[in-house]
């Protein structure tokens, strides 16, 4: 039996080393892939046929030794109890064997956990396209350059993509203004492969500049999303078949918790530019029977936690309004477990609400800018949001809440004859620098908080 066993582990290892040296191969030729091809080799998450975003089949090795190791010795250990004759010493092993197994897979499903990260607006105006202009085209890598080993310690990370990526209309150098003289938002679809570099897993969309270029700049960057294979919400392809046009909420199997994020907008620029039926149909506008049914779906098809970014308030005030107060605490009641807030492109303050069922839910009114190149000091302090999910009072019946929430602070500024580049605050997070543009974001940042929730300090 034991030389069977071995000859498996001979074929087993065999296999593996072939499998390395033909990854190794394809590493090689990875110069020959396009940035989409690369992007979604690169990406951590893939859907599913449940419609469901899963991590990729990676094989843990050294799991996979340990589990052949201990397989090894139990069969050796059965095979000298058949050897005994001892039937009663082979029940033993077995049933040894079993409980141990199911002792397992109980304390791996109690000591479920996930670490998440979200931000605020990503953008990409003017001046970060100018900026990020290299010979041939663009380079926005280093304006993640510095987050990018923060992102490394989360399993999820979601922001706002807070501009269009397409290629079919001028993007913002070129043509800053739309309809009416307002502000348009459209970059260089190459703003993908960055982000995905930063370790980027999802994007939102749902927001004022949705509809700059109309239903062709949706299509066309909703288009780039799926071919990075970036999970994304907020907008759909104008089409009635809600299988081609995408689902209302994306669901992330993140070890084993299944989060579902939301995505709405109050505010719309270029409204003109889109039909009735086409801004019913592409953009997810805040609505709260719409909300409230998207979040009574999401549960029944499997979340455990929902998230909600909402786009509203007023542009550069710390000030909330009446619909943030009044429409958050709607989000709380209505099953919420998160809310995001974006849009007035400074930081605001946050808040745990208490839902009518009596479930703390923590709102973040405004996450700011992360990364933008509005220069002034109230639009370059940024932070991420990291919580950890876990096993906890599960309100919802999932068995699963935010049992951790904690904020690490940000600032966009210039870095290694870069601009616009986001670098966190503590020393710990970015390397060991320090300066005092750093340690005044950080006060600012603190005050806005108010101890409602920790500074992660690694």
């Amino acid at each position: 039996m034991l030389t069977v066993i071995a000859c498996c582990l001979l074929v087993f290892c065999t296999d593996t080393t072939y499998k390395a040296k033909a990854a190794s191969k394809k590493d090689s030729a990875k110069s020959e892939l396009t940035d989409e091809e690369q992007s979604r080799l690169d990406a951590r998450y893939e859907l599913g046929d449940d419609g469901i975003w899963h991590l990729k089949n990676i094989p843990d090795m050294d799991a996979m030794f340990k589990s052949i190791k201990e397989n090894l010795t139990f069969l050796a250990k059965l095979n000298a109890a058949e050897k005994e004759g001892s039937l009663i010493k082979i029940l033993q092993l077995s049933v040894q064997r079993m409980a141990k197994q199911s002792g397992s897979l109980i304390k791996e499903e109690q000591n479920k956990s996930a670490v998440c990260m979200f931000v605020g607006d990503v953008m990409c105006l003017k001046g970060q396209q100018y900026s990020a202009g290299v010979k041939g085209g663009y380079d926005f890598s280093p304006s993640y350059s510095y987050v990018a080993k923060v992102f490394k310690t989360a399993d999820f990370v979601c922001g706002n993509l807070e501009t269009l990526l397409s290629e079919s209309n001028p993007i913002t150098k070129d043509k800053v203004t739309a309809a009416n003289g307002s502000p348009q938002c459209n970059g260089p679809v190459v703003l993908l492969k960055a982000l995905r570099k930063s370790g980027f897993d999802m994007f939102v969309t749902a927001n004022n500049h949705t509809c700059d270029w109309g239903p062709t700049g949706i299509k066309e960057t909703k288009t780039h999303l799926d071919e990075y294979g970036f999970p994304n919400v907020g907008t759909h392809y104008n089409t009635k078949n809600q299988k081609k046009a995408g689902e209302r909420f994306s669901i992330i199997d993140v070890n084993g918790i299944n989060i579902a994020v939301l995505s709405y907008s109050h505010l719309i620029n270029q409204r003109g530019y889109l039909s009735s039926s086409e801004m019913k149909t592409m953009v997810h506008c805040f609505d709260r029977d719409t909300v409230k049914a998207d979040i009574e779906d999401a549960r029944n098809k499997g979340a455990d936690i929902v998230a909600v970014y909402c786009h509203w308030g007023i542009e550069n005030t710390e000030s909330l309004n009446s619909v943030q107060k009044d429409d958050s605490q709607f989000l709380a009641d209505a099953g919420a477990d998160l809310i995001i807030g974006s849009h007035p492109h400074c930081l605001q303050r946050c808040t745990y609400l208490t839902s009518k069922s009596g479930k703390k839910v923590l709102c973040m009114f405004s996450m700011g800018n992360f990364c933008s190149s509005m220069a002034r000091e109230i639009n370059s302090d940024t932070l991420i949001l990291r919580v950890v999910i876990s096993r906890g009072k599960g309100e919802n019946g999932s068995g699963f809440e935010v049992t951790d929430a904690s904020y690490i602070p940000c600032k966009v500024t210039t870095k290694d004859g870069h601009s616009w580049v986001v670098v966190p605050t503590n020393k710990k997070l970015n390397g060991g620098y320090s300066s005092s543009v750093l340690d005044g974001a950080a006060k600012r940042i603190a005050k806005i908080i108010d101890g409602v929730i920790p500074e992660y300090k690694g």
